[in-house]
């Protein structure tokens, strides 16, 4: 790669491995048009390349668009691309949507493309090759916008312009000038196309401070909130410890006793453990070169997915604390909190204060091993794949 480009894959992906819907000379078409819009950028070469036949196995409803992310992931890092576009032939499965054009996954810079929904099948456009070369060469300029993060445009003729149905496609023509000059800006900085080549870990260091703002942002576009509320067995594991806790007195003895300083490794230690167990469960698997390099792209995304899933356990942490702070507030009464603990006054506030968080940290280490059973197809749609189109 020379020293100044930014290598964009497009990877034609035939699942079936019988070229369906011709789809190589679809997806040549389809880059030549890409190619021709993004020519203005000078630093940008794009390279077509195949990938036939992966071991995919579909889903109830098509195939899992995270399926071809992951695999996306191994040949951007193996083949030194900043950013690849997979173009496949199949149904690919949307968690909240009837059927996806798109997935642009910007904490991975791979977006997965589908031809199987630009047109009805047999309608007129089905087999009108220019037609879909068009339509399928306007969605790789939106996705790659996307993976820019170029924000939405009202206006219907804009490469960026959201996207309801195929039809919708017709009407996009073009990027402003605006546009483009934010392209020019961000692509050295969207990229992440360095690769270590000595120490790993310094490496992982120096990258993850370099990218501290793409980091933040990723986790925060991850909505910590929202991917709380998929992990329904987290929750349900870890209330069912504290109920059972918080109801024996051994729980309140330690909580009046325990010093601000051990309590505080304990809460810390916790959230570590906790980390390590669902990052285990929901991230990818970030994967090195034949030659040992990891690439700037796999620190990025262990970065956000790290935090991300740290800044959830904090939102579970907030609210365990405050249902056993009410739980403590208004259903045990004083004179059993007084007389119930043997070694130190329990109906203090100091004490009710380390107890909820003593409470809250074991939510938080008991869920975790429950919330690692949650469904990773689930989780991982709220962490890398939240831009559906």
């Amino acid at each position: 790669m020379e020293a100044e480009s930014i290598v964009v894959g497009i990877m034609k992906m035939d699942v079936a491995g019988r070229d369906a819907r011709d789809l190589g000379a679809l997806t040549r078409l389809a880059t030549e048009r890409f190619t021709h819009v993004v020519d203005r950028e000078p630093r940008l070469k794009i390279t077509s390349l195949t990938f036939d036949g992966p071991p995919l196995t579909p889903g109830e409803h098509g195939f899992r668009a995270l399926d071809f992310v992951q695999l996306g992931i191994q040949e951007k890092t193996e083949r030194r691309l900043a950013f690849l576009l997979i173009v496949t032939e199949v149904e690919i499965a949307a968690p909240s949507l009837a059927y996806l054009l798109g997935l642009p996954s910007q904490l991975t810079n791979v977006a997965i493309l589908s031809t199987r929904r630009l047109s009805d099948y047999g309608s007129a456009n089905w087999k009108d090759d220019q037609l879909m070369a068009e339509r399928l060469g306007t969605l790789m300029l939106h996705c790659f916008g996307r993976l820019l993060n170029l924000g939405y445009r009202a206006d219907t003729t804009n490469y960026m312009a959201r996207i309801q149905v195929p039809t919708d496609l017709d009407r996009m023509r073009h990027f402003t000038d605006r546009q483009f000059q934010q392209m020019a800006d961000r692509l050295p900085r969207e990229a992440n196309d360095r690769y270590s080549s000595g120490n790993h870990f310094l490496f992982f260091l120096r990258q993850s401070l370099v990218n501290l703002p793409r980091i933040l942002r990723g986790a925060w576009r991850a909505n910590p909130l929202r991917l709380a509320t998929r992990l329904p067995r987290m929750i349900a594991t870890a209330l069912s410890a504290i109920v059972i806790l918080i109801f024996s007195a051994e729980t309140w003895d330690f909580a009046a006793s325990v010093s601000p300083t051990q309590l505080t490794v304990f809460v810390i230690a916790s959230f570590l453990a906790g980390t390590f167990v669902l990052y285990r469960a929901f991230s990818f698997h970030l994967v090195a070169t034949r030659r040992g390099d990891i690439s700037e792209s796999s620190v990025v995304t262990a970065g956000a997915t790290g935090l991300a899933l740290i800044l959830t356990l904090l939102c579970l942490f907030v609210f365990f604390a405050l249902l056993m702070y009410g739980v403590v507030i208004f259903v045990f009464p004083d004179p059993l909190m007084s007389t119930w603990t043997s070694a130190r006054d329990g109906s203090s506030a100091d004490a009710h204060l380390r107890l909820v968080l003593f409470l809250a940290a074991v939510g938080v280490l008991s869920g975790s091993l429950g919330g690692s059973a949650d469904s990773r197809s689930v989780v991982r749609n709220v962490l890398f794949a939240g831009d559906e189109t």
